[in-house]
């Protein structure tokens, strides 16, 4: 059995990893703020650049993707780094903030505000904390971090995992806003209300998209826990999900969530009980089936043909909020499958990367003949990227349990 001490060392990020990934939250920060690049012209006004009149436009969509996209910016920033650190964290988020939004101004249709800039470094320093309170481990019986290494499986396979099932929650419950109002509470559960009142059919299409998924995941959890009946456990954690969505403003908790999600783990369960290395292949080899079916299924009915689009990000930076969904949607498959194909002992990661980057560019260039789907290279590029970082980040040996 693994100490503490070694797991910690185990999961530890190399610095070229972690210097990568800063590098690119500064560039996705950098094009997020100045797509689309075009039309650039002199500002009359240079003093009016950081106008307070760009206050009238700003939404809470606007607010919440400023604060979380400067979040992992400032979460690795602070990562392995001291609490002192955060005020010099916070004064480069201010003057990349400030850079950006001043650019800003030389762009039509984008308007710099003061709001921007502290919603910015507001973010950043969320990222800080967070990343300096998950590196302190002298609290109560030796903190937070040093029990979840115990209940891991103390490799940076375990970690892979996690961030699958991160990532998934994060699809299910972004924008992360509770609400307890009843309005509120009623709209969250209205399709299940419309489903038994007999006015809204049952997608059963969607709800096996929603069981291989929770199934996927089910599995992946057990194979990165240490603990008793941790099948179980998984499944407990997935099912939480559900009723949190009814909390969050602005999400819907579906008949196809609840249906899907109650097989699915209930799947995953069986599977793990029939046998790790069987569950494992099953569900290795039901994430390329969860990205075909979720990839092709029909959208909107009486809806048109769209064409590809080849401009990264562009339907994110549109509708902020969803995007994000979409990102969290794209990386945890292959967040999962790497994890999973670790535990069956594949050597490298970057053996199957062009598998995975034809595969998911297969599933998105087919949606041109879907009506109602929106084939788009981002989804391709989210999923190859977070492939690579996932067989950068464990490296050449396989790490089992």
């Amino acid at each position: 059995m693994m100490s503490t001490e070694t797991c910690g060392a185990a999961t530890a990020p190399s610095k070229r990893l972690h210097w990568m990934l800063l590098g690119a939250c500064v560039c996705l920060v950098i094009y997020g703020t100045l797509y689309p690049f075009t039309g650039w012209r002199t500002p009359g006004n240079f003093h009016r650049l950081l106008s307070a009149a760009a206050l009238d436009h700003v939404s809470a969509a606007d607010v919440l993707a400023n604060v979380l996209l400067y979040m992992p910016l400032g979460f690795l920033s602070a990562l392995g780094r001291r609490l002192r650190t955060i005020p010099v964290i916070l004064l480069a988020a201010l003057l990349l903030s400030l850079g950006v939004e001043i650019l800003q101004a030389f762009l039509p249709g984008r308007v710099a505000s003061w709001l921007d800039i502290a919603t910015n470094v507001f973010g950043a320093g969320v990222g800080a904390v967070l990343a300096t309170a998950a590196a302190m481990t002298h609290w109560p019986d030796g903190g937070w971090r040093r029990n979840l290494a115990w209940r891991l499986s103390g490799d940076r396979v375990a970690w892979l995992g996690m961030a699958a099932l991160a990532a998934w929650g994060c699809a299910q419950l972004i924008p992360f806003v509770p609400s307890l109002d009843v309005s509120d509470l009623k709209a969250g559960l209205q399709p299940l209300w419309h489903m038994l009142q007999g006015a809204r059919p049952v997608d059963l299409w969607r709800g096996a998209v929603y069981a291989a998924a929770t199934a996927v995941l089910t599995i992946t959890g057990a194979s990165v826990l240490r603990i008793y009946n941790r099948s179980g456990a998984a499944a407990v954690c997935l099912l939480a999900v559900l009723p949190l969505k009814v909390l969050v403003a602005g999400r819907q908790l579906s008949p196809e969530a609840l249906a899907g999600t109650c097989v699915g783990v209930a799947l995953g369960v069986v599977l793990w009980a029939c046998g790790r290395q069987r569950a494992l292949v099953g569900a290795a080899l039901l994430i390329p089936v969860y990205i075909v079916a979720e990839g092709l299924h029909p959208g909107a009915p009486n809806t048109v043909l769209h064409a590809f689009n080849w401009m990264p990000l562009h339907a994110q930076l549109t509708q902020p909020v969803n995007g994000l969904v979409d990102l969290a949607d794209a990386v945890w498959p292959p967040l999962a499958l790497a994890c999973l194909c670790l535990r069956l002992g594949m050597r490298s990661l970057w053996y199957l990367l062009p598998a995975v980057m034809l595969l998911l560019f297969a599933v998105e260039w087919t949606q041109l003949w879907i009506p109602g789907r929106y084939p788009d290279i981002t989804a391709v590029l989210t999923g190859t990227a977070a492939w690579a970082v996932a067989a950068t980040y464990v490296g050449k040996s396989p790490y089992r349990e």
